[in-house]
C-alpha cells in the first residue's frame, strides 16, 4: 500500500495519534510500572569536565561551527535565524494536545532572536515535527524549559508508522517536572511498551545541549557533552525509519505531568537554538 505523505497523516491521525507523542503520552500497560518506577533514581549533575561534542571549534555564541566526527554526515541544520519557520522542513501541529488535554496551535510557535519558541498560554499550547526522516543517525540541539506547573516539554524521534508500540520512541529530552529539576532520556520498545533509559538531575530552566547517536547496535545519550546512558541491548533498539519531534504538552497525565494551577505562570515557554541531524557516512 502507498505511504501518505506525512503531512497527509499528520491531518488525518492527528487528533488520535498525537495524543500518545511524548513519552507520558503513550498507552500504559497495568503490568508496567510508571516511568518514575522504571528508570533508576536521578544522578547527580556530572563532574567530569564535558567532552565538545563537535571536533572543531564553536562560534563565540556557542553554536556549532564544524561536523560531529568522521562516522558522521551534516544532512539538516536550523540555527532559527530567520524570521519565520520554514515550513519545507517543519510541519507545526494543529490538533488536540498530547493528552488529551488544551490544544495545539500553529500559532503557538515562533522564531524570535534567533530561538524556536514554543509558548504556552492558557490551554493553548504548541508542537512540530521535522519533515525529514530516517533510520539510524545522530541528532544534537540546544534547548531550555521555562519553569511551571502543569507543563512539560519533550524533544524525541517519533515513528513515521505512528505506531511507537510497534517501532518504538525516542525521547532525547523530557523536563516534566514544574521545577525544571530532571531530564529524563526514556526508550519505548516492544509492544508492552517497556522502558529503558535514566534521568539526570540539573537547571533544564537553563540551556543545556543534549545529543544522541542511534546505531543498529548502540544507542548513545550525551548532555553537554557528557555520556550520561548507553545500551547495546539490540532488543530495545528501533529499527525504522523516525523523525524529530518538538513539543510543550500540557497535564494532566497520571505522575508524570499534573493539572496546571494557580501558580502556573501566564506564558510558558520551551526555547530552542538550534538543531543539528546527522546520518552514517
Amino acid at each position: 500500500m502507498s505511504r501518505f505523505p506525512r503531512r497527509a497523516w499528520w491531518a488525518l491521525l492527528g487528533a488520535v495519534a498525537l495524543l500518545v507523542a511524548g513519552c507520558g503520552g503513550a498507552a500504559t500497560d497495568p503490568d508496567q510500572p510508571h516511568l518514575f518506577e522504571a528508570l533508576p533514581a536521578p544522578s547527580p549533575p556530572p563532574t567530569a569536565v564535558p567532552t565538545p561534542l563537535f571536533d572543531d571549534a564553536r562560534s563565540a555564541n556557542g553554536r556549532p561551527a564544524g561536523t560531529a566526527g568522521r562516522e558522521w554526515r551534516l544532512v539538516f541544520s536550523d540555527d532559527f535565524d530567520g524570521p519565520r519557520l520554514d515550513p519545507k522542513a517543519w510541519n507545526r501541529y494543529n490538533s488536540v494536545g498530547g493528552f488529551g488535554s488544551g490544544f495545539r496551535r500553529p500559532e503557538a510557535i515562533t522564531v524570535e532572536d534567533g530561538k524556536l519558541r514554543i509558548t504556552a498560554r492558557g490551554n493553548i499550547s504548541g508542537g512540530m515535527n521535522h519533515e525529514r526522516s530516517q533510520t539510524y543517525g545522530r541528532w544534537e540541539f540546544r534547548a531550555r524549559t521555562e519553569k511551571g506547573r502543569g507543563l512539560g516539554s519533550a524533544i524525541l524521534l517519533w515513528p513515521d508508522s505512528l505506531d511507537m508500540r510497534a517501532d518504538g520512541e525516542l525521547d532525547m529530552m523530557e523536563v516534566p517536572d514544574e521545577g525544571r529539576s530532571e531530564a529524563h532520556f526514556v526508550i519505548h520498545y516492544s509492544t508492552q511498551n517497556k522502558l529503558a533509559g535514566t534521568q539526570i538531575a540539573g537547571d533544564f530552566s537553563q540551556w543545556h545541549t543534549f545529543a544522541m547517536d542511534w546505531l543498529p547496535n548502540r544507542i548513545t545519550w550525551y548532555v553537554d557533552g557528557v555520556k550520561q546512558f548507553e545500551t547495546t541491548d539490540r532488543n530495545v533498539i528501533p529499527r525504522s525509519p523516525m523523525h524529530l519531534a518538538i513539543q510543550l504538552d500540557m497535564g494532566p497525565f497520571e505522575e508524570w505531568i499534573p493539572a496546571p494551577d494557580e501558580t502556573t505562570p501566564a506564558e510558558v515557554r520551551l526555547e530552542v537554538d538550534w538543531v543539528r541531524v546527522y546520518a552514517r557516512r
